[in-house]
């Protein structure tokens, strides 16, 4: 008697047999990384697909989409994330997994720059951007006007932005390139910025991260000690360069505050900005900011004076 046999359009791992299974999640994949990857694995399972349905529906090798959906290898890009996302459709919606991939790529230590070139490879950015757009002096393709609400964000916060890096990068070019990859991130991010709890708040973290991979460090910090030329008056001095060495000592121990409180100090201190406007750029409460400036002037005066306990005061520079 002579057995069929299975017809040519099933594919080889449908008949009997379902293929070998996925492996488990990489030990060691953080919070950030699974809030995106575990919706596109339980849409994997629920399908019915196997790892050959998805290579024949991608066009990417199944060994790639194994280790996308086992989190090893190097942190995926975004169009190779979104090509598998369009075929698996998972309950997330596509703006909350683009949003929850960028999230996760700042976590694994991307830079801003390679998360903007990702999301513009990817094309389609959800309807954030807009023809003719431009953010940090570049031409954003995309695909409708650019919002004005983002154009009014723009104009209202990028000059404290600039000043804000120029007080780490020093050089002109740097802080245009800078402050540019964040407003074209943004603009990507738009939608998921305005459904935010505060844009503002939003945006910061992504202003400062971006900074903080172009500053030079100094000890794994970021450095200002170079800033201590700008603000001491060394004509004017009676000990220039005990002066600029006071400062500088001063500036190394900025960077060693947590990262609100210098962004505080950084601001009110270098920048001149009022606490009223320091609590705009933040998206926070003037009372935080408040409170946010004091804790940092004691732990400035710890820092710079660790043995001294029996005097409370402020580190020279830090008054208004």
């Amino acid at each position: 008697m002579t057995v069929p046999s299975a017809p040519r359009d099933v594919p080889q791992d449908r008949r009997g047999k379902r293929g070998r299974p996925l492996g488990p999640i990489a030990d060691g994949t953080g919070a950030a990384h699974r809030a995106w990857l575990e919706p596109l694995r339980d849409a994997f399972h629920g399908s019915g697909l196997t790892l050959d349905d998805l290579q024949n529906r991608t066009g990417w090798p199944k060994s790639h989409i194994s280790e996308l959906l086992r989190a090893v290898e190097r942190y995926p890009r975004w169009a190779f994330v979104r090509t598998v996302l369009t075929v698996l459709k998972p309950r997330v919606s596509y703006a909350a997994m683009r949003l929850r991939w960028v999230l996760a790529a700042r976590d694994a230590g991307k830079r801003t720059s390679w998360i903007k070139d990702c999301l513009h490879e990817a094309g389609g950015t959800g309807g954030v951007a807009g023809t003719g757009g431009v953010a940090g002096g570049r031409a954003v393709a995309a695909a409708g006007p650019v919002p004005l609400d983002y154009l009014a964000f723009q104009q209202m916060h990028r000059p404290h932005y600039a000043r804000y890096a120029a007080a780490f990068l020093r050089r002109p070019a740097l802080v245009d390139k800078a402050v540019g990859d964040v407003f074209t991130l943004l603009l990507l991010l738009w939608h998921d910025a305005l459904a935010s709890e505060n844009p503002e708040r939003f945006a910061w973290p992504i202003l400062r991260q971006t900074v903080l991979e172009h500053a030079p460090k100094e000890n794994g910090r970021p450095s200002l000690a170079l800033a201590a030329f700008d603000t001491v008056a060394l004509d004017t001095a009676p000990d220039p360069v005990g002066q600029v060495e006071e400062t500088m000592a001063l500036f190394r121990a900025v960077a060693e505050l947590a990262p609100v409180q210098r962004d505080v100090v950084v601001l009110l201190h270098l920048c001149g900005l009022e606490d009223t406007q320091v609590a705009g750029e933040l998206g926070v409460s003037l009372a935080s900011v408040r409170s946010t400036a004091r804790h940092a002037k004691r732990n400035l005066h710890t820092i710079l004076h660790p043995i001294s306990t029996a005097e409370e005061g402020h580190p020279r520079g830090l008054d208004h």
